[in-house]
């Protein structure tokens, strides 16, 4: 797992040990001040995070790079939504993503067979303190097999 957050790694850390899981570790990375991914993986997972990154085009040129052949790029955001939310839009960039726009982002950065399903709603009291249901989409893609 990798964050920028050195407490939401220690959150995960607690829970790898406590599941057991020997094939899982952490990695600091603030992707803001020029640190780059690492590492060469069929499974890159991305949840709830998207929307906090401020250029994603780079973001997603990394993934493809870690990224093996024929692996798979799993991202899990927000559907457009009007700034609700979160309850403080500090460190948000994108009020949601519209779908066909991410997936022109996947399929730019090489990720071919791009799919979108709805993954979950949350419902939660927006800033306006009116009660909102707010959707999560999934959006996969397989990165193409590297020609010659």
């Amino acid at each position: 797992g990798v964050d920028s957050s050195a407490g939401m790694l220690g959150i995960f850390e607690a829970k790898i040990a406590r599941l057991g899981l020997g094939n899982v570790r952490t990695q600091f990375c603030d992707l803001a001040r020029g640190d780059a991914l690492s590492g060469c993986y069929d499974l890159v997972v991305s949840a709830m995070t998207l929307h906090h990154v401020a250029e994603i085009e780079p973001l997603f040129g990394q993934f493809a790079r870690i990224t093996a052949p024929g692996g798979r790029l799993c991202i899990a955001d927000l559907d457009p939504d009007d700034g609700q939310f979160h309850d403080d839009n500090t460190g948000v960039f994108h009020f949601g993503f519209d779908r066909a726009a991410l997936r022109e982002v996947f399929a730019t950065a090489g990720f071919e067979n791009v799919e979108a399903t709805d993954a979950a709603e949350v419902l939660k009291t927006g800033r306006d303190g009116k009660e909102r249901r707010f959707t999560v989409f999934l959006m996969t893609g397989t990165k193409g097999a590297v020609v010659g």
